[in-house]
């Protein structure tokens, strides 16, 4: 009897220092899981700003009220209107100094949704000091792409325009015009927009929305 208590109390001695040793081991087991370390890091966000005619076109994309044309002197023509055989001009300054990143600018002159003067045309535009560029479509496109880091980041354009009375390229007849006198609009669309220049990298992602201030 003796012996068999003793087995017991030498086999529960054993099973209590198996548990301890187990309980030791898994420890340092679950210590190894338990360990972390933090760290917090701040980026700096590429700019994306636009000024337009200094008009911030990302708190309000509608320029309108910045474009003022300016008609050439005629003794036939009435100051600051348009009329047949009318020419002159407006300027669109775009400024990017606040931008951080590369990106195409896409300029579309068209005309206005309510104009109803169909030969109101763009002649011709003007970037800074380099030459007249001929336009000779009622829709067109302009495109320049911005890379970072260049000089230039305030660009002056000078969109030329005319209402056209030559015989052989006008859309209205005499009637036409007289009736645009009395209760027509002429009116013209200038839609820019901002599009960033995806770099290597990200070519294959989703290309970023683009931004698309408008003026009539």
């Amino acid at each position: 009897m003796e012996k068999i208590l003793h087995n017991r109390k030498f086999k529960l001695l054993i099973a209590c220092l198996s548990l301890i040793l187990l309980l030791d081991i898994m420890q340092d087991t679950y210590a190894k899981y338990i360990s972390s370390a933090d760290a917090t890091s701040n980026f700096s966000i590429a700019r994306w700003s636009f000024l337009v005619n200094d008009q911030d076109v990302l708190s309000n994309s509608d320029f309108s009220t910045t474009i003022i044309p300016t008609f050439d002197a005629s003794s036939h023509i009435a100051s600051g209107v348009i009329a047949p055989t009318s020419t002159g001009h407006f300027e669109v300054e775009i400024d990017s100094s606040n931008v951080g990143v590369s990106f195409d600018e896409i300029i579309t002159l068209s005309h206005g949704e309510d104009n109803t003067v169909g030969d109101i045309v763009f002649t011709g535009y003007k970037k800074n000091n380099d030459p007249v560029v001929s336009l000779t479509n009622n829709t067109n496109t302009i495109t320049t792409t911005h890379l970072l880091g260049q000089a230039t980041t305030v660009d002056t354009y000078i969109f030329y325009i005319q209402w056209d009375d030559d015989p052989s390229t006008q859309t209205m007849d005499n009637a036409s015009d007289t009736a645009a006198a009395a209760s027509g609009t002429a009116a013209v669309n200038v839609n820019i927009q901002f599009i960033q220049r995806a770099s290597q990298a990200s070519q294959s992602s989703s290309p970023s929305e683009p931004s698309t201030p408008s003026g009539d």
